[in-house]
């Protein structure tokens, strides 16, 4: 017999909150023929109440496996067209004890009329309310499961524990798949919800960041990678009473995103052991310890889709913290104040004369960061252009941490021919990652502030020609420079400036480049070495923005000449910012160098 916990203590900076379990049945208890019944919300807040009746128990070593198999009927479970999504926590009573939470549905080719359903035990939930100690999560269960042998009795020699409904059913089999949580957005427009779903692919060459984040660097990937289904776009909850608290079998939302835009999942409350909630009977993103936002929820209706039910609800005010999301379940804290990210965007459109302020709230999930800073920055960019299409914009953004030693500042200029929107948050959203990511120290991120101004014309200048005062050089020259530059359908215009050849240097031939931008480092040069957060942040600031013109000189790597091969490495270089105008091209000059 397993341990029966009866008393849980959650502790939060030191104080620890105790309250006592409702009666519950332990699973060596339960056996086949008992009922009991089970609660949900299918629409609005008033609680519904479907019975069950007990089929098999699965008892497998460990807790990860133990189910027990209900079959389930009653207007909740015919107005939801089965066990719908969102249901997943609604807790199940048997002889009026709590059992367990409902957390998986099942189909087999014998389909009776009244669907069978996993239920997590309840037992097996309780150690999430145990927030003083770290669990390591239990390994997911293996693809099949010897079935009870009450369900031999129907025909069902195995269970098969799947991600997703199936789409063919063998003879015999018992399919199940978590009742997901669905996740639920307000305030973003369908593009959003797209590139939140699928991501975005962006061509960015080698820009220097990239070095530091490579998974970058075909774009951003989106949360279908993650395993996350269904993104259902939806109205804020409707004017109803104050909040008066979660009660078993009634809504709760996990938020990820809060303000402005809203983004989480919905499921259902299991149990409330006073200020402690815990819900789903199945993990959310698995995470472990968490710091997401414990919100209120409303159910506007329970839609019967032909591929698997779900629940179309929104989220409500936050209420809590959501600090543990284990693979048996969810738990929280109400009135526990979540430490979250600060992002707020102003977006001008320079055309219409007309801007955008947008703010929210970030929760604390490292994976996902980038990607909803990214997606909350594209939807004020969208929501101030009012278009998709080509042009400029004039970027700035300041990162603050708890833990960076000084605020990161920056700011640049993008170019598009396309899509000018999706490259407004780009680079924040890298630098972000970058910082969450450092080897150095924990950065604590507090806020990310982003200002853009837009314009619909293209702002560039093309670097067309390259001129220096002498045919060949030596050891301390003054190398005499002046660039050719030609706006985008304007004037020609030039830059002039000097640099001094280093007296040491010795090489056959100088290479005189000018270029705008950041560059890839050359084959004789290697990667920054970077010691600390400091350096960090002075390195990421530094990194020459897309309206610098640069003229550098190179040299030939002695060792490289001797291979054949030329390996090139920087030996001065001479910048200049056009102000809100992207450089692009390059010029070169070879020239004899008196020294080698």
């Amino acid at each position: 017999m397993k341990k029966l916990i009866l008393m849980s203590a959650l502790v939060i900076g030191g104080v620890a909150c105790l309250g006592e379990i409702p009666e519950i049945v332990p699973l060596a208890e339960v056996t086949p023929g008992m009922t009991g019944y089970g609660l949900t919300v299918v629409a609005g807040e008033e609680l519904s109440q479907f019975q069950v009746e007990v089929v098999g128990v699965i008892d497998q070593p460990g807790t990860a496996n133990d189910f027990i198999i209900v079959r389930v009927w009653g207007d909740a479970i015919d107005r939801s067209g089965g066990i719908a999504q969102g249901m997943s926590g609604s807790p199940v009573y048997l002889g009026g004890k709590l059992a367990g939470a409902l957390s998986r549905a099942a189909r087999w080719s014998a389909e009776p009329d009244r669907p069978l359903g996993l239920v997590t035990p309840i037992e097996t939930m309780l150690p999430v309310l145990e927030e003083v100690r770290a669990l390591v999560p239990e390994a997911p269960p293996p693809g099949e499961l010897p079935p009870p042998k009450e369900l031999e009795k129907l025909g069902i020699d195995m269970i098969e524990l799947c991600s997703t409904p199936p789409t063919e059913l063998a003879p015999g089999v018992l399919y199940s798949w978590p009742v997901q949580s669905p996740l639920v957005a307000t305030g973003l427009s369908p593009r959003a919800l797209a590139v939140l779903s699928q991501g975005v692919e962006l061509d960015l060459m080698d820009h220097p960041f990239l070095r530091l984040r490579p998974s970058w660097r075909t774009g951003i990937p989106g949360l279908s990678g993650a395993g996350i289904g269904r993104i259902q776009a939806v109205p804020a909850a409707p004017q109803t009473p104050s909040f008066t608290g979660f009660v078993p079998g009634g809504p709760v939302g996990v938020g990820l995103l809060t303000g402005d835009v809203t983004l989480g999942a919905l499921g259902t409350v299991t149990l409330v052991d006073r200020d402690a909630v815990l819900a789903f009977g199945h993990p959310f993103l698995f995470t472990g310890r968490t710091d997401y936002f414990l919100t209120s929820a409303y159910i506007f209706a329970t839609v019967a889709a032909l591929d698997a039910p779900y629940k179309l609800g929104t989220l409500g005010e936050n209420q809590g913290a959501i600090l543990a999301d284990r693979w048996t379940a969810i738990g929280g804290l109400q009135g526990h104040a979540p430490r979250p990210i600060a992002l707020n965007f102003s977006v001008w459109d320079e055309v219409r004369g007309v801007g955008e302020e947008l703010s929210a709230q970030l929760a604390r999930e490292r994976r996902l960061e980038a990607l909803l800073f990214y997606l909350a920055g594209l939807e004020a960019t969208d929501r101030a252009l009012d278009r998709i299409g080509p042009g400029t914009a004039a970027v700035r953004y300041t990162i603050f941490g708890e833990g960076l030693p000084r605020p990161l500042s920056r700011h640049n200029v993008f170019l598009s021919t396309q899509d000018i929107a999706l490259y407004v948050p780009l680079e924040a959203a890298i630098v972000a990652d970058i910082l969450e990511y450092n080897e150095f120290a924990e950065p604590g991120l507090l806020s990310i502030a982003l200002d853009a101004s837009i314009t619909d014309t293209f702002s560039a200048t093309r670097i067309v020609d390259l001129e220096v005062d002498q045919g060949s050089y030596g050891p301390g020259d003054v190398l005499r420079f002046t660039v050719y530059l030609q706006d985008w359908r304007g004037e020609l215009s030039t830059w002039s400036g000097e640099l001094i050849v280093p007296p040491d240097l010795d090489t056959p031939y100088i290479e005189v480049r000018a270029y705008g931008g950041p560059r890839p480092p050359e084959k004789g040069e290697g990667y920054p070495i970077i010691t600390s957060l400091t350096e960090l942040i002075d390195y990421l600031e530094g990194v020459p923005a897309f309206d610098t013109l640069t003229v550098e000189l190179f040299a030939l790597d002695p060792i490289s000449d001797m291979m054949g091969e030329p390996w090139l490495y920087g030996v001065g270089e001479s910048s200049v910012s056009l102000g809100r105008t992207v450089v692009y091209d390059q010029v070169s000059l070879i020239i004899p160098f008196g020294g080698g």
